[in-house]
């Protein structure tokens, strides 16, 4: 993989949640009486899509954010925070007396976070309320579904203009939206409900049970289908073929917000021309540097993220796509 945009710098939508993060860095967890020390804490912007766009922010894309903000302190932070990592924000709007949307993340010893949402108040999901000129140039949209009638529209707008489309998908919900997208790419959360399986087993079992879950999941004979699969990597099957990209070793910091960076790598990717290997390869690097270190503060540029590609091993082949009972071959 080249560094570098082939076509220049990529054009992304991204259309769905910004949320504000209070984050706690917690001794243990689970807890062991009524009170737990947290050694660390900040307020930061979160959110599948407004992070997305941020990570392809910062990898030189022109990312553009439709989310719904509160009328509050934490609203108006969030938008500067995306402002000041240059996220176009003309897509955004703050009703009048709206709640933001915040998190409670609980992040353990390993990293690993643990995340208790508040939805906000008044968050009108009204895509007449928003300004759709930032589309006009966009070379893919990302939708996460956390405000399903802005993802629709933009869905429809997507395929009216032949542009290609990626779902961020953590769970089962809006399955008609999920058929809709091109590139559909789940959590591993996701992937174990749609097979009905847990994730009790060792890696040789996760990855077999990913490939299962694209096939499951996919809706189109032609939808690309990937479950994510955090220090594993990711699998992911495009109709014809399974392959499995494995993520490189990195110590874990904090691992909130790793997975919506991949998928903001991955869907300016997909916009600059990428291939889908090295789309692969580019976000599973972002990915992984995301989870080296503490916030947004920890998401790479380009040249960084390009060189921990280059050094991943290739992916594996995992065979021809199985036929889904009662579906597309």
């Amino acid at each position: 993989m080249s560094g570098g945009w082939r076509r220049g710098a990529p054009t992304i939508a991204c259309v769905g949640l910004s949320c504000r993060d209070h984050v706690w860095r917690v001794e243990r967890f689970p807890p062991a009486a009524s009170r737990t020390p947290a050694p660390g804490y900040r307020a930061a912007g979160g959110g599948p899509a407004a992070t997305a766009a941020v990570a392809a922010a910062r990898l030189g894309a022109d990312a553009r954010l439709w989310a719904i903000h509160g009328d509050d302190d934490d609203g108006r932070a969030n938008a500067a925070e995306l402002a000041a990592h240059g996220v176009d924000l003309r897509g955004c709007r703050a009703p009048a007396g709206a709640r933001s949307f915040v998190s409670a993340v609980l992040v353990a010893p390993d990293g690993e976070r643990f995340i208790f949402p508040y939805r906000g108040h008044e968050l009108a999901d009204a895509p007449e309320a928003h300004d759709w000129s930032g589309l006009t140039g966009v070379g893919a949209v990302l939708v996460d579904a956390r405000h399903p009638r802005l993802a629709d529209h933009a869905l429809d707008w997507a395929t009216a203009h032949g542009v290609p489309s990626v779902g961020d998908w953590s769970d089962l919900r809006h399955p008609r939206l999920r058929a809709r997208v091109d590139h559909l790419v789940a959590s591993e959360e996701a992937g174990l409900a749609a097979i009905g399986a847990t994730n009790e087993g060792g890696d040789r079992d996760a990855v077999a049970a990913a490939v299962a879950a694209t096939t499951a999941l996919r809706d189109r004979p032609e939808q690309l289908v990937a479950i994510t699969l955090g220090p594993l990597g990711v699998v992911w099957d495009d109709g014809r073929d399974a392959w499995w990209q494995p993520a490189p070793e990195v110590e874990v910091v904090e691992s909130n917000g790793a997975g919506d960076a991949f998928h903001g790598a991955y869907a300016a990717a997909i916009a600059g021309g990428r291939a889908v290997a090295d789309a692969m390869r580019l976000a599973t690097a972002v990915g992984a540097l995301k989870c080296a270190g503490e916030g947004r503060s920890a998401l790479p540029d380009l040249a960084a993220a390009t060189v921990l590609a280059d050094a991943l091993p290739p992916p594996l082949h995992l065979g021809r796509s199985p036929a889904r009972p009662g579906g597309p071959a």
